[in-house]
């Protein structure tokens, strides 16, 4: 008999169970894998390449639990990216994106000045939601009755107008947002992407302000918006928090499904296993996306059809694509096949934001983007751990291309539209091995319903206290049920918010007398 069940060994599974073992409570976390980590793993696909097949760069995480857990100290060992970007355009221009401001200005005034000076205002305009970023994201959602409070909290702006326009971000789409500061294509392109990621929306979408401001607050080895590479693959925040979680008394099982949730009345009793074995405890951590928990996990529960309605109608289409593989050189991309500042960046193939709008309604209208747009990293142009000596460990992410279960037609499709369009800009970029994610398989790999890789769409109507629905964020219609995933607030990415959030939660109902 365990007090807590966690289903999913993902990075949110594992830091809600390593918080509730810090509380003193008998934690049992169940992976369907055979390793730990959900999106967040490294695979070795290859003899000595390791490939980050999920997520693949870190910057979001919250220092706090990294400090908390100790992760540092179980191996988290986390390599800025500088410079963060490379863009390349037609002849051979290009545009780096450094950590250093000054250096940063400096590229951006090849193509605007004005720019340049705008580029500070820019980065000025977020402080206040770096100050923000924890009471945001290490709490439940605001609710309607805390907004008044927030704005007080916020304090943006003395100037009523800068706070309004601040607060519009919530809604905003990005386009507008980045015309109001530039004018140059190149660096609206630069930015863009963050508007974009994981979601089925154009940057003329309202809300993918949003998504650009929620991938802008992160922090790496304490430079605030910069990202970085986990040293062995972003399987090493997982195996970290593997460790700090055993340390603290958390048992974890891999290669053990659950196959559904026991419920008796409106009460959770624990969990039943695919191989027919029950386990008991007194609460229940799903750390699935919410319409695996409600309408799978939950089948044979007794849960208001207005509710199952309501999980059915989320929108959670998946639209992003990987290819993982290695090189035998680096990519020339004008600058030569030696290793260049250009490899260490995230190389990203987007020209304009049109290009961008382009991408999506080819998407809406064939199925996938003719010309998708792509970020591309070299692991081992940082971590010789990711590759032997003369090879390359890369991963792509691009988008659109929406899920539907036909998916495995058109593997090679996809993989020739993305290397013939890097090939434009590097005409030598030829993987020697590669495998294909789509949508379909990440769904399959990881467990995520239509391979939507925040398990919700993070549009206005699926955030804070609408995430994943209205009354229920942690908590669940079933008394000792709570969801711990990227589906809760405050979304997607590797962020361990969700999870720590969920055990407080938990905590907090187990000292009220709630699940008594």
């Amino acid at each position: 008999m365990y007090d807590v069940t966690v289903i999913g060994g993902g990075h949110n599974g594992l830091v809600a169970a390593a918080y509730l073992a810090m509380k003193g409570l008998k934690v049992a976390v169940f992976e369907r894998r055979e390793i730990v980590g959900g999106a967040s793993v490294t695979e070795e696909l290859w003899p000595g390449v390791k490939v980050s097949t999920g997520a693949y760069v870190l910057s979001l995480l919250r220092p706090k639990i990294i400090k908390d857990l100790n992760l540092e100290r179980f191996g988290l060992e986390v390599i800025t990216k500088d410079p963060g970007l490379f863009v390349p355009f037609e002849n051979r221009k290009a545009l780096y994106v450094w950590n250093d401001v000054n250096r940063t200005l400096k590229e951006i005034e090849k193509f605007s000045k004005r720019d340049a000076q705008a580029y500070r205002r820019w980065l000025k305009f977020w402080e206040p939601f770096y100050d923000m970023a924890d009471l945001l994201m290490l709490n439940p959602p605001v609710s309607l009755e805390d907004i008044g409070e927030l704005v007080q909290l916020m304090k943006l702006s003395d100037n009523k107008e800068d706070l309004l326009y601040s607060l519009r971000t919530l809604v905003q789409d990005a386009s507008s947002l980045l015309n109001e500061f530039f004018e140059s294509e190149e660096l609206k392109a630069a930015l863009v992407e963050d508007a974009v990621v994981g979601t089925m929306a154009s940057p003329s979408m309202p809300g993918t302000a949003y998504v650009l401001a929620h991938h802008v607050l992160g922090e790496v080895n304490g430079i605030k918006g910069a990202w970085g590479y986990v040293k062995g693959g972003m399987g090493g925040v997982t195996q970290a928090l593997r460790r700090a979680a055993e340390t603290l008394g958390v048992e974890i099982y891999t290669g053990t499904e659950v196959d559904k949730i026991l419920v008796k009345g409106d009460k959770v009793e624990g969990l039943t296993l695919t191989d027919g074995k029950t386990i008991r405890s007194k609460v229940v951590l799903s750390n699935a996306d919410p319409k695996t928990t409600y309408l799978k996990l939950l089948r044979e529960a007794e849960i208001d059809e207005k509710i199952i309605s309501k999980v059915r109608s989320l929108k959670s289409r998946g639209v992003s694509f990987k290819i993982v593989g290695y090189l035998d050189e680096l990519p020339d991309f004008g600058g030569g096949k030696s290793l260049s500042p250009e490899h260490m960046a995230s190389e990203l193939i987007l020209p304009s934001v049109d290009y961008v709008e382009k991408a999506f309604t080819d998407s809406k209208v064939f199925g996938y983007s003719k010309e998708p747009w792509l970020s591309i990293n070299i692991q081992s142009s940082v971590d010789p751990t990711a590759a032997p000596p003369g090879k390359f460990a890369f991963s792509i992410f691009g988008q659109y291309l929406p899920y539907n279960p036909k998916l495995d037609e058109m593997k090679d499709l996809i993989y020739q539209l993305s290397i013939e369009k890097i090939r434009e800009y590097a005409p030598n970029f030829k993987p020697v091995k590669y495998e294909v994610l789509t949508p379909l398989d990440i769904e399959r790999r990881f467990g995520i319903i239509e391979g939507n890789i925040f398990h919700l769409d993070m549009t206005p109507d699926q955030l804070y206290l609408f995430r994943p629905l209205p009354g229920y964020n942690y908590n669940t219609p079933i008394k000792g049920l709570y969801l711990c995933g990227s589906g809760t607030h405050p979304g997607g990415g590797v962020t361990g918010a969700p999870g720590y959030n969920s055990a407080k939660k938990v905590i907090s109902d187990m000292e009220s007398g709630v699940l008594r």
